[in-house]
């Protein structure tokens, strides 16, 4: 019966080191493998400067500081070799510019929309009240 238990274990214990084994060299091919996400974080980069080239600073804040958090964490994700979270952050970073760039845009179009319908609404009024003035006609002579 001992020698059932003892092959037992050794078998349990020589598979616990089979796959402990096996994760290491899966994980370092997994970073062998892996390149670092240089092309997507350049984009995400460039998608917050043109975010707060649009404004996103003061008409889109919540979105571009959501981007530019982001964008730190795939800075330091790069930066500890764990380039896949380093590129997803970088991903996720250049949708969040782009929706801050868009929100930006959107209320710069709004506010233009809404001083040009002022504006109709004054040339409207200003015509209403010429409108509404007496008309001034010459008496005939006779």
């Amino acid at each position: 019966m001992n020698g059932i238990c003892n092959l037992t274990r050794s078998i349990v214990r020589d598979g616990a080191a089979l796959v402990s084994a096996t994760l290491v060299v899966m994980s370092f091919a997994g970073c062998s493998t892996t390149k670092p996400p240089t092309d997507t974080f350049s984009r995400a980069e460039f998608g917050v400067r043109a975010a707060r080239e649009a404004g996103a600073d003061e008409l889109a804040s919540m979105d571009l500081k959501r981007a530019t958090d982001k964008l730190e964490r795939a800075k330091q994700a790069m930066a500890a070799g764990r380039y896949d979270e380093a590129r997803r952050f970088a991903e996720s970073a250049q949708v969040d510019a782009e929706l801050a760039e868009a929100k930006a845009e959107t209320a710069i179009v709004r506010r233009a929309a809404d001083d040009l319908q002022r504006r109709v609404d004054a040339v409207q009024t200003d015509a209403e009240r010429e409108s509404r003035k007496p008309l001034t006609a010459k008496p005939a002579k006779g």
